[in-house]
C-alpha cells in the first residue's frame, strides 16, 4: 500500500506575479526554490519546509475564486513557524502593512490569519508545547490589531 508523505506543494494563481513573489518572498521571508525551474512572467516555485508554494500568473480576471471562508473551495493554507518567533511574525506583517484578520493563542496551538494580494486567506500556525515554550507562556489570549495587544479570552 502507497503512504501519503505530506504536502508537496501548493499552488495558486494571481493577478499580479511580480507583485505577489515579491510578498511572499520579502514579507513572509520564502525563497524562490532551486529544486524546480522558475519561469518568470509564469511561476516561481518557493520553499516552505519540505513542501513548495506554487505562485502561477492568472490567465484570466474574469473568474475569481479566492480561499474563501465559506461555502465550497478551498478555506486558507497555513505555514508553520516556531512558537518563539510567533509574535515576531505579528510585528513582521505589521511593519510590511499587512492587516491581521485573527490572531489567537490556545493551549495546544497558536494561529495568526491574514490575507495575501489576491485576497487569498493565510494561517500562520505554532505548536508552543512542542516547541518547547515553558508553562506560563501556555496562556489563552487574542490579539487586538487596532491596539497591538494580546487580552485574555
Amino acid at each position: 500500500m502507497s503512504t501519503i508523505l505530506g504536502i508537496d506543494h501548493v499552488a495558486i494563481n494571481v493577478q499580479d506575479l511580480d507583485k505577489t513573489l515579491k510578498f511572499y518572498t520579502e514579507v513572509l521571508g520564502l525563497p524562490v526554490t532551486q529544486r524546480e525551474p522558475s519561469k518568470p512572467g509564469i511561476e516561481y516555485f518557493l520553499d516552505c519546509g519540505d513542501a513548495l508554494i506554487g505562485l502561477i500568473q492568472a490567465k484570466s480576471f474574469a473568474e475569481k475564486h479566492p480561499f474563501q471562508e465559506e461555502g465550497l473551495g478551498a478555506n486558507h493554507f497555513s505555514f508553520r513557524v516556531k512558537a518563539q518567533d510567533f509574535d515576531a511574525m505579528i510585528n513582521r506583517l505589521e511593519n510590511h502593512g499587512v492587516e491581521i484578520a485573527f490572531a489567537k493563542k490556545r493551549d495546544k496551538s497558536w494561529s495568526l490569519y491574514f490575507y495575501d494580494l489576491d485576497g487569498n486567506k493565510l494561517e500562520i500556525t505554532s505548536w508552543p508545547r512542542e516547541d518547547g515554550m515553558p508553562a506560563e507562556a501556555l496562556v489563552k489570549v487574542i490579539y487586538e490589531p487596532k491596539t497591538k495587544n494580546w487580552k485574555a479570552y
